[in-house]
């Protein structure tokens, strides 16, 4: 482990003992460039961070990130203990894998009806009420950070998780709502996680010139 590369290079065993306790914690690291992962037109919404964090933190619990309609039916289907029968179904139904599928999902509105109709037991009218009239659901940070909270309590006592975000200077550039965005999704992160969840971000600017974006001072 990365941790052994230090053994000899570290005069205090103090510190070489802090380094042992933290490589033993048990951690997982959500890392993406945020330009790459972000939506076409979207950061001219003042929540566009968030949208992009909620959409990678999705993409690793293997829900669908890229349509939050999608992924709050496989987040209700886990949650139920059914979406592995609901993708075994639709796989039955239409002859193609869910996880290959679901990117269209719009083209398999029969297939998925009748895929719900199996797993669930739902009328035909409530599933197809489900798919032509629920619409992507609005997302606070507050949502998003209770969400993170609840993946944190579901594993080991002391399991951490990382969002580890490449080149979030040039993403906000003087957007003051962008920095304000990010700068409250650390802060409910921190207040719900208490610690357990890192956010570290890189930029090629200093961090005074992505900090006072437009004169503001930002914690």
């Amino acid at each position: 482990k990365p941790v052994a590369f230090f053994k000899d290079k570290i005069a205090d065993p103090a510190v070489y003992a802090d380094m042992q306790r933290a490589a033993r914690i048990d951690c997982e690291t959500i890392l993406f460039n945020i330009d790459s992962k972000s939506p076409l037109g979207i950061k001219s919404d003042k929540e566009a961070i968030l949208k992009v964090f909620v959409k990678v933190f999705y993409d690793h619990l293997g829900f669908y990130g890229d349509d939050f309609k999608v992924a709050e039916l496989e987040k209700h289907l886990k949650r139920e203990g059914v979406l592995e029968q609901f993708q075994d179904n639709f796989a039955a139904i239409k002859g193609e894998n869910w996880l290959q599928r679901r990117d269209c999902f719009l083209f398999d509105e029969d297939e998925i009806v009748q895929a719900l109709i199996k797993t669930k037991g739902m009328s035909e009218k409530s599933a197809r009420n489900w798919f032509n009239h629920s619409k992507s659901p609005d997302i606070s940070i507050e949502q998003f950070a209770q969400e993170v909270k609840s993946y944190i309590e579901s594993k080991e006592k002391n399991f951490h998780l990382i969002f580890l975000v490449d080149e979030i200077g040039q993403y906000i550039g003087e957007n003051s709502d962008l920095m304000l965005n990010l700068q409250t999704v650390a802060e409910d992160l921190g207040t719900y996680c208490k610690g357990k969840v890192w956010l570290i971000v890189t930029s090629q600017e200093d961090i005074d010139s992505v900090a006072k974006v437009k004169g503001n001072d930002f914690s």
